[in-house]
């Protein structure tokens, strides 16, 4: 158990004497925001809680972390930017030399980024003539149950990237990867608009906490 700093002081100090892993998730969160008074400190303590520790931080809603009382704007922004900068250093996109052989490989890391979100998202992973990735690419946000996609943003990226190839990712914040009805739809879309610019969408996974689904493996790409 680490032992805890009481000010921001003496994070700092024992940072530059012992290092980043000595520290306590409440004492980086104080470094992270410049947490100086009493009360940015108990704000800091209060997300920190309420989070369920440093893992969840990413997942707070900036309206939340800027409340009355909380964090400023800038203090918000500088939190969520390093959660969503820490996610990425942990879970790197699929190699660019490396042709892309089977879903694990996009799901591994589609999962590391998006599971643990509160709303629907929509990605694809944009690859060259011999199944090399090119661009990871946000197609649409949505709610927490739904993501409607316009097909021109994926396959304008496609065109301008050359890339005769897509695979689709999307999210489900329940953490339940099975496919919807609206996603087979939202699939068959994507495959007919696809196939009309000479772009082949070679799959579309479905990422959640309990793992992931494929829609070509269950043969629902039409």
């Amino acid at each position: 158990m680490f032992a805890r700093s009481t000010s921001l002081a003496a994070a700092r100090a024992r940072l530059l004497g012992e290092g980043c892993e000595s520290l306590s998730d409440r004492d980086l969160l104080l470094l992270l925001i410049g947490a100086e008074r009493p009360r940015q400190v108990q704000a800091a303590e209060e997300i920190l809680a309420e989070a369920g520790g440093a893992a969840g931080l990413g997942r707070v809603p900036c309206h939340v972390l800027m409340q009355p009382g909380r964090l400023g704007k800038t203090q918000a922004l500088r939190l969520l930017a390093a959660a969503e900068l820490g996610r990425r250093l942990l879970s790197p996109p699929p190699p660019a030399g490396r042709a892309i052989t089977s879903p694990e490989e996009v799901a591994e890391f589609a999962r590391a980024r998006l599971s643990d979100l509160d709303r629907e998202t929509i990605h694809a992973l944009l690859l060259d003539g011999r199944n090399r990735p090119l661009l990871w690419l946000k197609v649409a946000d949505g709610s927490w149950n739904a993501c409607p996609a316009d097909p021109k943003r994926l396959f304008s990226a496609c065109l301008l990237h050359r890339s005769p190839a897509v695979i689709l990712v999307h999210n489900h914040p329940s953490g339940d990867p099975t496919p919807s009805r609206d996603d087979v739809e939202l699939t068959s879309r994507m495959v007919r608009a696809g196939a009309l610019l000479g772009v082949r969408v070679l799959d579309h996974l479905v990422v959640g906490r309990e793992g992931y689904r494929s829609l070509a493996r269950e043969n629902l790409l039409c």
